[in-house]
């Protein structure tokens, strides 16, 4: 629950700025080529023990109805048991009955199939005693050469629903989206066909919700998405699918530098990082596949043994699709980028680019319902998409804004809580990431003591998200401000601080940080590579601000140079004494920042 009052401030508005509203007519990426078989095949390995699984998940993808079951064993999925069919009992029942409906035949399917494997096994030396479903299960293991084969199939039996008509929307939703994806991959020098990762996790959904709590097209849990993006009262960036993205090839990234193998990264994006580095040193291993073999837990049941298997069949899916596509691919959403100054109404920012409801929420999908409906305020330095052309319609409007439309402070809110029994308000303070002073001086208590059935209010706490983020018509990722950028950039010329956490190694943290592990250890007056959890660690800087020189061409504008060397404007102005002109003349020799 969420209560709020209101506050603000009577000031004259300031001018929004605003990136020059100068886009080409239509922003294309150029198709990412298909990769070498032998580029392929050493970052994402086809080991000879997964094809089977490979096959299997192919077909749940390509093949398999979503009104289609599939009974299959965990040690063998390829091997189809049985397939049970729920399209005549779909045309004829509405989702809940279907729903139950299917719950129990599946139910009674694994079942009867594991009844069935014991009076196979009890016949398997007189295999001409059994009946006919019998000798068809016999039969389709003949080349397992394991006489207790059918003993250890007891307890494996599982159903799989296809996954044929979701996929298939998912790879025309993609089109919207993979080309920006794959620019941000290719960015952060990473293969591109890790984008396809959301046709496994989300099947390109991007209202996507789990059980578990994770969210958007690439499924982010609360505690992964607070270290790579917004998660407050305000935003959940793992609802924007262009956001999430940068977040998740910063997570992948990450997790192939603890891993050094792209199998076990992509793997470590489902089980986490830390679980799969401690169930390799459990049983001594250093790949995937030592894993699958020999590590033994509960954790690593059967999702996470096939999510590699599930990854490269979505890939060869989406491939093949591809090269048989007969309608033509949805264009990307076209968009404009604008930053807020002031605390603003969401609707009066959709009206102010003219977009109607449904583009302007489908441009900025991240925002809670409680900024949609107006009881918060988008606060300032928020990145907003606007369509395409409309930036300076926008810039005008935003500067004619009346003080009931633009506020200095955002409405004051509080969660509301009705204390159960056994929690306290340090338990409180914990849960919502505040601290009891705060919780004590929202509700006036005097002392730590709170009663069941208690309402308490609970101030927010909010995230900002962290990293540099540049900006550019038609492509965004809301998150800091063009400020922040500077200072983070700023920042970045020095030495830099790193927390140990789980999982670390000296080895991972200078791949991710792109200094060696000698530099690391004279940094910190290391005499081994032995760190601890918790341990503060002095990233060595990696060179001061230094310029290019670019020569204007005929047509071109300051904001198509800062676009093509990914700087900012501002930047741009400052590095070569303009001002606040964006003035250029063909032949003029330009200073442009660089790394």
């Amino acid at each position: 629950m969420l209560c709020t009052s209101l506050q603000a401030a009577d000031t004259p508005p300031e001018l929004l700025q605003v990136p020059p509203a100068n886009p080409p007519a239509s922003v294309a990426f150029p198709a990412v080529p298909e990769p070498g078989k032998a580029k392929t095949a050493t970052l994402f390995p086809r080991y000879e023990p997964l094809m089977p699984a490979v096959s299997f998940w192919t077909r749940i993808f390509s093949e398999f109805s979503e009104q289609e079951s599939v009974i299959h064993s965990t040690a063998y999925p390829h091997k189809i048991l049985r397939v049970l069919d729920f399209r005549p009992q779909a045309a004829r029942m509405d989702e809940n009955q279907l729903s139950k409906y299917r719950r129990q035949a599946e139910s009674d399917a694994k079942d009867q199939m594991e009844d069935l494997i014991a009076q196979i096994n009890k016949k398997r030396q007189n295999p001409e005693t059994m009946n006919a479903e019998e000798r068809r299960i016999f039969v389709l293991f003949k080349d397992v050469k394991d006489d207790h084969l059918f003993a250890d199939l007891r307890g494996t039996i599982r159903s799989q629903r296809g996954l044929r008509e979701r996929t298939e929307k998912a790879l025309r939703v993609s089109d919207r989206y993979l080309p920006y994806m794959e620019k941000v991959f290719l960015g952060y020098q990473m293969p591109a066909e890790l984008t396809r990762l959301p046709l496994v996790e989300s099947s390109f959904n991007l209202d996507a919700y789990s059980k578990a709590g994770a969210a958007g097209i690439w499924q982010f849990i609360p505690s992964s998405a607070r270290i790579y993006m917004r998660l407050n009262e305000v935003v959940d960036d793992r609802r924007d699918p262009w956001t999430s993205t940068d977040a998740a090839a910063r997570h992948l990234r990450d997790d192939y530098a603890m891993l050094g193998d792209w199998p076990l990264a992509i793997t470590a994006y489902n089980h986490g990082r830390g679980g799969i580095s401690r169930g390799l040193k459990q049983v001594n291993g250093k790949t995937l596949l030592d894993l699958i073999d020999r590590y033994d837990s509960k954790r690593f049941g059967f999702a996470g043994k096939n999510y590699y298997a599930e990854f490269l069949a979505a890939v060869d899916v989406e491939r093949a699709a591809r090269q048989k596509q007969n309608e033509a691919a949805l264009e990307p959403l076209q968009f404009e980028v604008v930053e807020t100054q002031h605390y603003v109404p969401y609707e009066t920012l959709r009206r102010l680019c003219g977009a109607d409801d449904e583009l302007f929420r489908r441009l900025n999908p991240a925002y809670r319902p409680e900024v949609i409906s107006g009881k918060l305020y988008v606060p300032p330095g928020h990145l907003i998409r606007i369509p395409a052309g409309s930036a300076r319609n926008f810039e005008v409007g935003y500067a004619r804004l009346g003080s009931h439309e633009r506020f200095e402070q955002q409405r004051v809110f509080y969660l509301l809580h009705k204390v159960s029994r056994g929690e306290t308000l340090g338990k409180l303070a914990r849960d919502y990431r505040t601290s009891t002073k705060q919780i004590q001086q929202a509700n006036g208590l005097r002392s730590t003591s709170i009663r069941i059935g208690q309402v308490l209010k609970i101030p927010p706490h909010e995230e900002s998200r962290p990293g540099p983020i540049t900006v550019a018509v038609g492509e965004s990722k809301p998150s800091l401000t063009r400020e922040e950028r500077k200072q983070a950039l700023r920042e970045s010329d020095g030495p830099a601080t790193y927390i140990v956490s789980s999982g670390d190694t000296l080895g991972a943290i200078a791949r991710r940080y792109n200094v060696s592990v000698a530099a690391l250890r004279n940094s910190n007056n290391l005499s081994s590579s032995t760190i601890k959890i918790g341990q503060r660690l002095t990233i060595p800087g990696r060179g001061a601000a230094a310029f290019r020189t670019h020569t204007v061409r005929n047509g071109q504008t300051l904001s198509s140079i800062a676009r093509s060397y990914d700087v900012s404007v501002a930047d741009l102005r400052g590095a070569n004494d303009l001002g606040k002109s964006s003035m250029i003349r063909v032949g003029q020799k330009l200073q442009v920042p660089t790394r």
